[in-house]
């Protein structure tokens, strides 16, 4: 007999002590919880400093309406946002080549709706702005990433 009783309050112990650390974790998971939720930003950001001031390219942007799909989307985004489009090289070195002033002028016409370089940077402007990068580490991040020697076609 006195081994049962000596057995159950080992027992006993245990229970609690394995308790009391589930008990811990789940605290410890709801904390982790609460602070991540409780500083998580929200998915669109409002922009920094948004773009403000006169547009170099004053043509109308086309209507996003003329084409579709993927296309249609990086026309609604240059209306969206023209001033960050406008402050844009465009990499496909279209000044050179069609005499354009930015990024924004291949969506003046059908060019950017052509050009895998033009909408990509469109493309990754657009999620940047809604990081809520600002117009300066927009400008800095296409540049990097869009880079390329120029070389006549």
């Amino acid at each position: 007999m006195g081994k049962n009783k000596l057995g159950r309050k080992s027992t006993s112990k245990i229970s609690k002590k394995r308790i009391s650390s589930i008990a811990l974790g789940i605290l410890v998971c709801f904390i982790v919880g609460g602070v991540y939720f409780g500083t998580k930003q929200e998915l669109k950001v409002p922009p920094v400093a948004p773009a403000t001031g006169f547009l170099i390219e004053t043509r109308p942007i086309m209507s996003d309406g003329v084409f579709t799909g993927r296309v249609a989307e990086a026309y609604r985004i240059a209306a969206e946002i023209p001033k960050v489009i406008d402050s844009l090289f465009c990499y496909c070195y279209c000044k050179k080549n069609h005499q354009h002033k930015t990024l924004l002028t291949c969506y003046t016409n059908k060019h950017g709706s052509k050009c895998d370089i033009c909408l990509g940077e469109v493309f990754y402007a657009y999620e940047l702005y809604n990081q809520g990068k600002t117009l300066d580490e927009i400008v800095i991040a296409v540049d990097k990433k869009f880079y390329r020697p120029y070389r006549r076609t």
